[in-house]
């Protein structure tokens, strides 16, 4: 009876062994996804290469950054653009020509564009950077608990070992 107890929970551990196994693998392959995703925003603009290169699990949340931070910068452009509107006018007063004005306009409000795209950037990497300790934490977490059942699947071995023993039949001539 204390073989079928042993061999049913060596068959146990194994099976959890495999699902945190499995766990794992999975954990491990989000990580290298959000790295490389971090990768092709690290610079703040999505190149077509980046794009290409990016995971298939992390596409759509890259979209979603595209478009979050291209209009999330595009409207706080604007808003500081207003606010700035004042100033702007007074020193557009000492200029003649119209095309420098546009020019000085269009050179603020890119100015505004590309702090605020940054800042967007920052945004998302402190995002990411919090998901990449959650993982680790949650990998260093499944290790653990792989190095316990081996533990236990050793001593259910050597538990399994000595049942043998005991119940081997044993002959004197």
């Amino acid at each position: 009876m204390s073989l079928l107890i042993f061999a049913y929970r060596k068959l146990d551990i194994m099976h959890r062994k495999n699902d945190l196994n499995y766990r794992l693998m999975n954990l491990t392959r989000k990580l290298s996804d959000m790295q490389q995703y971090a990768a092709n925003i690290a610079d703040g603009s999505v190149s077509m290469s980046d794009m290409m290169n990016t995971p298939s699990s992390m596409f759509g949340r890259q979209m979603m950054y595209m478009q979050y931070a291209h209009n999330g910068a595009l409207f706080g452009a604007q808003q500081k653009m207003a606010m700035m509107q004042p100033q702007i006018a007074m020193q557009m007063q000492q200029m003649q020509d119209p095309n420098y004005q546009a020019m000085y306009q269009q050179w603020i409000f890119k100015s505004l564009y590309d702090q605020e795209r940054e800042r967007m950037g920052k945004q998302e990497t402190k995002l990411l950077n919090e998901q990449e300790k959650q993982i680790q934490a949650e990998k260093a977490k499944l290790e653990t608990q792989l190095k316990l059942l081996d533990q236990e699947l050793e001593a259910c071995k050597q538990g399994e070992d000595a049942a043998v023993k005991q119940w081997k039949p044993e002959y004197t001539a």
